[in-house]
Order: structure tokens, then C-alpha cells, then sequence
């Protein structure tokens, strides 16, 4: 009876029958069968939904070690860049505002907050409520580099010199993409100042 069964439940699995009835089954099957082959089913499948749902569980719990793990590894980065940084070698960086032009909608976007060391470059991502707008932000000698590819030294990234990044600054973003009329990023604010730290020097403010 038993090879009749899971025969009957690997036959199920492969043609990936969708029903209200247990194992993906159809009414006339279903009621074809003895009373206790379908309780040995029912049985099957309520395992199966259980080791299915442990997995699910573990899977989630890993998934969140891991990000606990990135969490506490940028923390402690962080951290060790603050204990030896001069002031003004790390600026926070916040883009609100405005919106993301896709096709002829403009749509709204989380605003995001960045830390940037001098010299590094962040990956990062607009995202809107169907889709998301990846965006690159460098932090160096010359400034904030901003743009929506990887090429940050092209003529249509935008760039922003410092200047009174002790009290912060806003800025205005409309970031345009080569051989298009419109922007793909417009009216946006980018605000830009240096984060204070262990080695700020008594004359910044």
C-alpha cells in the first residue's frame, strides 16, 4: 500500500497539480480513494508542509545572521575610521526630495543617508514603490561625485566642490542622462556635511 501511495505522491509532484484537495489532487481522484489511503496522504502532506515551513524558517534565520553579521562588521568600521579620522575626512550625505523620471511619469523615491569616507565610493539604490534607480556616490579630493552609473568621471555626473561642509549645505540634483531631453533624476536635494569626530579640531564648528 505504501509504494501505491508515494507513488501516487511523486505522480503528483511531477505534473504539479493545483486543488483544494490534499496533494494537489482533483475531486473525482480524491474521492475514488479508501478511507485510509487518504489519511496516509493527508498525513504525507502535512509533513511535507511542516519540513517545508522549518526550512522557510531556517532559511529566514540565516538570512538574518547574515545581515546582523554585515551590520556589526560596518559598525566596527566605522567605528575604527572615526577613532583615527581628521575632520572633514568623512561628510554624511542625504538625497531627498524631488523624484525619479521613468518613461513620462516622475515618481517618488525613499530618501537616503550616506557616510562617506574620503576616497570611497558607495553603491547605492533609489527605491520607488515598483522599481529602484541604482545610484553611485565618490567621496574625494575634489569633492562629491554623484551619477547613476559606474562611470563617475563622465561629463553628466554631478559634482559638488566643498564649501562651509562644517555647517552643511544644500544642493539642488537634476541628473540628466546622455541624449535625453528630461532629467532621470529631478528636483532633487542633496545635502552635504562633515561628521564630526575623535581628532575634530577645536576651531571647526
Amino acid at each position: 500500500m505504501k509504494t501505491i501511495i508515494y507513488s501516487i505522491v511523486i505522480l503528483l509532484f511531477i505534473t504539479g497539480c493545483f486543488s483544494t484537495y490534499p496533494m494537489g489532487m482533483d475531486e473525482d481522484t480524491w474521492k475514488k480513494l479508501p478511507p485510509k489511503t487518504k489519511a496516509e496522504l493527508l498525513q504525507i502532506e502535512a509533513e511535507q508542509k511542516a519540513r517545508q515551513r522549518e526550512l522557510e524558517e531556517k532559511l529566514r534565520h540565516q538570512e538574518r545572521m547574515k545581515e546582523l553579521e554585515i551590520a556589526a562588521k560596518r559598525e566596527a568600521r566605522l567605528e575604527r575610521i572615526l577613532k583615527l579620522a581628521k575632520y572633514g575626512d568623512i561628510v554624511r550625505v542625504n538625497i531627498s526630495g524631488g523624484c525619479i523620471r521613468i518613461y513620462k511619469k516622475c515618481e517618488p523615491y525613499r530618501p537616503i543617508s550616506l557616510l562617506l569616507v574620503r576616497g570611497e565610493t558607495k553603491h547605492t539604490k533609489l527605491i520607488m514603490n515598483y522599481s529602484s534607480l541604482e545610484l553611485w556616490v565618490r567621496y574625494d579630493h575634489q569633492g562629491i561625485t554623484i551619477d547613476d552609473d559606474q562611470d563617475l568621471d563622465d561629463f553628466d555626473a554631478a559634482v559638488y566642490l566643498p564649501e562651509h561642509w562644517e555647517r552643511g549645505k544644500y544642493y539642488r540634483l537634476n541628473l540628466k542622462e546622455p541624449y535625453q531631453k528630461n532629467p532621470v533624476i529631478q528636483n532633487a536635494k542633496v545635502y552635504i556635511r562633515y561628521l564630526p569626530t575623535a581628532r575634530t579640531t577645536s576651531n571647526c564648528k
